[in-house]
C-alpha cells in the first residue's frame, strides 16, 4: 500500500470536514436549528482535530464557522444526545441527519455513520452531502475498504447533481484507482485540482496521487494498493 494513497486519504477526512461543516452551519442559522446542533459542530471543528495528531489543523480557524461562538457548557456528548432528540423528533430533518453522520464519521464510528446518512437520504434521496457520507461510511464498514455498489452509484450519482463536488470526486477518484482504472481515477482528480488551493496540503497530495494513477496507467501495473480511505497508515 503507498505513502501516497494514505496521504490522499487522509487529506480526504480534512476536506471533508471543512466542507461540511461551514454549509451546515449556515444552513442551520437560516432555518432555526436547535443550539445543540451549533455546539456540535463546533465541538467537532475544534475538540476531534485534537485527537488527530494534528492531521486536522490543515482545515483553518474557528473564524470559518462563520462567527458562530461555541457552547462551552456542553460536551460533544450532550450536544449528541440532543441531536439524537431532534432527529427522533423530526425524521425528517435532513441535514440533522447528516450532521450526525458526519460527527459519527469523525469519532470513527462508521457503522453509526451509515445509519445517520441511510435516515438522511430516506428523507432527501438527492441529499449531496448525505449521498457522499454514505459511500465513505459504506467502505469504512467493509473490510476491504472498497467503494462500490450502491456507494459507487450514489458517488456519481452526486457528481451529476453537483459536479464540483470536492468530496465526492475524491472518493470517485479513490474508488477507480481500487478498481484499477487508474486512467479514469488520474482524470477525476485532474477535476479536482481546480477547486483546491494548489499551496494547500491536499492539493499537493491529490497532485502526487495523479502522478501515481498516470504511471501506472501509462505501465499497465496491477494495483498493490488497495488502500484504506480512513487516513490511517
Amino acid at each position: 500500500m503507498t505513502l501516497a494513497f494514505y496521504l490522499v486519504a487522509g487529506a480526504m477526512l480534512v476536506l471533508a470536514l471543512a466542507l461540511l461543516l461551514v454549509p451546515l452551519v449556515r444552513q442551520g442559522r437560516r432555518h432555526g436549528r436547535s443550539r445543540a446542533v451549533f455546539a456540535l459542530a463546533v465541538a467537532i471543528a475544534v475538540l476531534v482535530p485534537l485527537g488527530s495528531a494534528g492531521l486536522y489543523l490543515l482545515v483553518g480557524t474557528p473564524s470559518t464557522l462563520g462567527g458562530v461562538e461555541p457552547a462551552k457548557d456542553m460536551t460533544i456528548g450532550e450536544a449528541i444526545d440532543q441531536l439524537l432528540v431532534r432527529t427522533k423528533e423530526h425524521p425528517e430533518d435532513t441535514e440533522a441527519w447528516v450532521l450526525l453522520g458526519k460527527t459519527y464519521a469523525m469519532l470513527k464510528q462508521p457503522a453509526d455513520a451509515l445509519s445517520a446518512y441511510d435516515h438522511a437520504l430516506k428523507a432527501d434521496p438527492k441529499n449531496v452531502a448525505a449521498m457522499v457520507g454514505w459511500a465513505e461510511a459504506d467502505s469504512l464498514v467493509r473490510p476491504d475498504h472498497r467503494i462500490q455498489g450502491r456507494g459507487l452509484d450514489l458517488l456519481q450519482g452526486a457528481i451529476a447533481i453537483e459536479p464540483d463536488s470536492q468530496r465526492a470526486l475524491w472518493l470517485l477518484g479513490i474508488a477507480q484507482f481500487q478498481q484499477e482504472r487508474y486512467a479514469d481515477a488520474a482524470a477525476t482528480w485532474r477535476k479536482l485540482q481546480p477547486l483546491l488551493d494548489p499551496d494547500s496540503n491536499v492539493a499537493h497530495a491529490v497532485a502526487q496521487q495523479i502522478a501515481t494513477a498516470d504511471k501506472r496507467a501509462a505501465a499497465g501495473q496491477p494495483d498493490t494498493a488497495r488502500g484504506t480511505i480512513d487516513g490511517n497508515p
